[in-house]
């Protein structure tokens, strides 16, 4: 772990108002958005469904998210963002993270575990805040299908009976389409701000660079962890001689590391375990092993009974082992725990579709309908 240095010349850059010396990006940023209501519809009908397929969202440790959304309240008011922020903790292993327009934001928990520093988390957040204000995903031809995600997956239900259980397609429409790729002009742009903005929150933008060479260094070895990242923001000579070139102009020191930080690894550290057996859950349903993953499942349900993306793998699991009767009872809990969320009655539906209750399951999506409206 590096130490944390002093603000230094940055923090009394910053209390000057001196000029940064990338010619004020912010500032640009905040006049592209022009529409930041219908951004915000945008990202708000469509994060349920973004989560759903990213793994899920973790609920029980609420320190580790409470730090995640400091973190980016501070970035969002430096950039005097017109969303209203709010990320998500993934229950995914891989290293990423991702932007819906207007400010909801999803982190894998594999994330924070793989940076040696806070401010490495903070160039991969800063970047990510950078592509949602700089209306990039609007332009992507994926973006198209994220837009009518929600619509899609109420006129069609859950996925149906037979896909691969925890391999996180509970709502089966073939591609992720979070995993659109942004372009390397999209990709420099929102490096340059998102370093920008990191200086200008009092963090030490050598973090950015960390990062991008940590990731160089994982897709050059093929690690598996880091493909999602890679798959979507890839690391390219031209982007790290940029990152490089830009962090050079600032200033050194800023922020590197805090207690905040440190108490947020530890929660996620000590939750590891059961997040590990989920993991397995998830290969062996991929593989077809029902129970085995079920088997495996168990105690990451005992350790974290409140996860509610827990009981919906153990209701997907249940019914691609042939006992739908079963899993609607994992439903009943899911929805328990996440009463609002439209994933929770189209889960329900599904399981109701797979035990033959064609009644119940069309009342479970009446439901979801009426909580995306």
């Amino acid at each position: 772990m590096k130490s944390i240095r002093p603000l230094t010349l940055v923090a009394l850059l910053l209390l000057s108002g001196c000029q940064n010396p990338i010619n004020d990006p912010i500032d640009s940023v905040v006049e592209v958005v022009t529409n930041p209501e219908q951004e915000i519809r945008k990202g708000e009908r469509n994060y349920p469904f973004a989560l759903a397929q990213s793994g899920g969202d973790l609920q029980s440790l609420p320190v580790t998210e409470t730090y995640l959304n400091s973190l980016i309240q501070t970035l969002a008011q430096t950039a005097n963002s017109p969303f209203p922020w709010e990320i998500k903790l993934v229950n995914d292993a891989s290293i990423n993270a991702w932007a819906l327009p207007g400010g909801k934001m999803g982190v894998n928990y594999g994330l924070i575990l793989a940076v040696e520093t806070e401010a490495e988390l903070v160039s991969v957040l800063g970047h990510e805040m950078a592509h949602s204000l700089e209306l990039h995903g609007t332009g992507r031809e994926t973006f198209g299908a994220l837009v009518g995600l929600a619509a899609q997956v109420i006129e069609i239900g859950i996925s149906e009976p037979g896909t691969q259980p925890g391999s996180n397609r509970l709502i089966g429409l073939g591609q992720n389409i979070l995993m659109g790729q942004y372009s390397q002009a999209n990709e420099l742009e929102a490096d340059r701000v998102g370093v920008d903005l990191m200086v200008r929150s009092g963090f030490n933008p050598e973090g950015a660079v960390g990062m991008q060479e940590k990731l160089a260094e994982l897709g050059a070895g093929g690690n598996s962890i880091a493909q999602k990242l890679l798959g979507t923001h890839p690391i390219s000579r031209e982007r790290l001689a940029q990152i490089r070139e830009v962090v050079a102009r600032y200033p050194a020191g800023g922020r590197d590391m805090s207690p905040d930080f440190e108490r947020a690894r530890a929660e996620l550290n000590a939750a590891k375990p059961a997040l590990d057996q989920v993991t397995e859950a998830r290969t062996l349903g991929g593989q077809k092993a029902f129970q085995d993953a079920l088997d495996a499942l168990e105690p990451a349900l005992g350790t974290l009974p409140n996860e509610h993306s827990l009981h919906r793998l153990k209701a997907e699991l249940l019914v691609a082992d042939g006992r739908p009767r079963e899993a609607i009872a994992s439903a009943l809990r899911v929805r328990e725990l996440n009463p609002s969320d439209p994933i929770s009655e189209l889960l329900l539906g599904y399981c109701y579709d797979a035990a033959g209750d064609k009644a119940n399951a069309e009342a479970a999506r009446s439901r979801a309908r009426r909580l995306t409206q």
